[in-house]
């Protein structure tokens, strides 16, 4: 199944650089990955889809329910593992990837060349920080307004953006995974620091 998913991704995109949105069908497709039209449609609601791929933070319920099982439950603070397990959460997205800069070179011409997909990658990326903060909530037995996990998920994101940016520049052989631990250790150092309380008054 996932190797179907790829190949429908990898194709669509190679498409669309190729000849643009419009410039092939849903059965053309197909065609190049040899399946059916209906068996398309259990992988992807439509071509655009397939071309942008999963969006990040994509767990399948296997995945789901082994991070929120490894939390804690007793609603004593955060589990000790949470910055661990949600490092290998997002290293486990990666490696399901085509993580290379030919990809990522590929992905940027296409966006630049259909503009109008600009839109649905932000809103799908934003549905599924907020749908993960939800699954950090859950985890850690914290309340849906807790602001606790939509901070942790957006920052990790932000790190990962950075780190990504990092990767696919021409200044560095470093493997990603090596980039994105040693990025994540300079902001805990950072963040480990004593914060003293700060006069806000007149402050928006």
């Amino acid at each position: 199944m996932e190797r179907t998913r790829a190949a429908l991704v990898g194709e669509a995109r190679a498409l669309t650089a190729r000849h643009g949105l419009a410039g092939f069908t849903v059965e053309e497709l197909c065609e190049r990955v040899e399946i059916s039209r209906r068996t398309f449609f259990n992988y992807f609601p439509s071509k655009e889809d397939a071309v942008l791929g999963e969006p990040p933070l994509s767990l399948t319920p296997e995945e789901e329910d082994a991070f929120v099982a490894a939390g804690r439950h007793d609603g004593d603070g955060i589990s000790p593992t949470l910055l661990q397990d949600l490092v290998a959460v997002i290293l486990a997205q990666i490696g399901r990837t085509d993580f290379t800069r030919e990809h990522a070179k590929q992905y940027h011409d296409i966006i630049h060349r259909e503009p109008q997909l600009l839109p649905r990658i932000l809103h799908n990326g934003e549905a599924q920080l907020r749908r993960f903060a939800e699954v950090v909530a859950r985890r850690e037995n914290l309340p849906p307004d807790d602001p606790l996990p939509r901070t942790v998920v957006y920052a990790l994101a932000d790190i990962t953006r950075h780190t990504a940016d990092e990767f696919f520049g021409d200044d560095t052989d470093r493997p990603f995974a090596e980039l994105l631990l040693r990025n994540l250790d300079i902001v805990r150092r950072l963040f480990g620091q004593r914060l003293d309380p700060i006069e806000t008054a007149g402050n928006p």
